[in-house]
């Protein structure tokens, strides 16, 4: 499997493919590889056999189809004594090698990351589209546990592919007009499980990337009196995609139907594709609330992670009361035409540096 992946590695860092307009994904690429070859990695698979004795698997398939049917109950779709159940021992024989449920690939920020986001789990702010409730488990592979003690961040450009928060030449029309809002974007903290819920939306297409949603992990933060959190270290950088077919269903509906800008699917996305490799599965799994997707979804994915590792990924902008500033000599500053990052090409000499059981690509 490694040498698959460095061979496809090769030939998407010849490609030059883009990352968002204007950039492109060399740095990523380089960053992902560099996790699958690190020697200590373990993905969720590697934890079946504690996570099933451990009964973890069960409570969160039962928990999950129970948050399900309260949704479905809240909407008009279900009534109460009406829950539809799937035999546990069967999702206890597939856990970890079934269709999106683990996800472990590190990948990278990108240019419209905003630190200081509030902690909500309702994150639409006015927002329209596929309004998605999504559960995020967060389990630590080095000791096959669910992450009690750690925040969640999320966010994802809208469903006519805009990020809030930044301005920049290739979001929507590069104008100021989402700088002031910081709709799709907040954190949540794990429960006594290891979830974190947020609401949101199906994201959006843009050129040159399949629809995503971006997620970080923070360890040890404190909480602010302002609902921020300061200070930790940052585990995970990882990305979320949905389903090819059912993503074409969504991009027919209003407003995705609206969008003219070019769509990458998910075959022709470098980033997708590296996170694929080394047993991963970046793809959530999705059921609709009612008949249709207008009435809503529920999304679910479990993120493999070592929290003694430490990431460094690098922000744009801050949130503040004001919208998003920008946060001094970032190297994503001036994206997609003159920052740090832009047009990146991998380092001739430099090689990587393990910082506590994980590979950073030094650049």
């Amino acid at each position: 499997m490694v040498q698959f992946t460095q061979t496809l590695a090769a030939v998407l860092l010849a490609t030059g493919v883009v990352a968002h307009p204007g950039g492109n994904t060399n740095r990523e690429i380089l960053r992902r590889q560099a996790h699958l070859d690190h020697p200590n990695r373990r993905s969720v698979q590697e934890c079946k056999r504690d996570l099933v004795e451990s009964g973890w698997v069960r409570e969160q398939h039962l928990r999950r189809e129970a948050r399900l049917h309260e949704l479905r109950v809240a909407a008009g779709f279900a009534k109460e004594h009406e829950i539809v159940r799937r035999d546990p021992a069967e999702v206890e024989e597939n856990y970890g090698a079934e269709a999106a449920c683990t996800l472990d690939p590190e990948a990278t920020e990108g240019p419209y990351w905003v630190t200081g986001e509030l902690i909500r789990q309702d994150l639409l702010t006015g927002e329209k589209g596929a309004i998605t409730h999504l559960d995020i488990n967060v389990i630590d592979t080095s000791g096959c546990k669910p992450v009690t003690d750690a925040y969640v961040e999320l966010w994802g450009c809208n469903s006519t592919g805009v990020y809030t928060g930044v301005q920049a030449k290739g979001n929507g029309d590069g104008s100021a007009t989402a700088i002031k809002t910081n709709a799709l974007r907040g954190l949540q903290a794990t429960g006594s499980n290891g979830t974190a819920a947020f609401i949101t939306v199906i994201p959006g297409h843009y050129v040159g990337r399949a629809n995503h949603l971006h997620t970080i992990i923070h360890h040890g933060a404190k909480l602010l009196p302002n609902n921020t959190i300061q200070g930790g270290t940052i585990s995970h950088v990882g990305q979320f995609y949905i389903e090819q077919k059912f993503l074409g269903e969504v991009e027919k509906t209003p407003p995705y139907s609206t969008n003219t800008q070019k769509q990458t699917l998910n075959a022709q996305d470098a980033l997708f594709n590296m996170g694929k490799q080394g047993g991963d599965d970046p793809v959530m799994k999705i059921s609709l609330i009612g008949k249709t997707i207008a009435d809503g979804l529920y999304a679910t994915i479990d993120i493999g992670v070592n929290p003694r590792a430490k990431q460094n990924p690098q922000p744009v902008n801050m949130w503040t009361a004001e919208g998003g500033k920008p946060v001094p000599n970032s190297p994503w500053t001036g994206y997609p035409d003159t920052c740090k990052y832009c047009g990146f090409r991998p380092p001739k000499e430099k090689k990587g540096v393990d910082v506590e059981g994980e590979t950073e690509v030094l650049g």
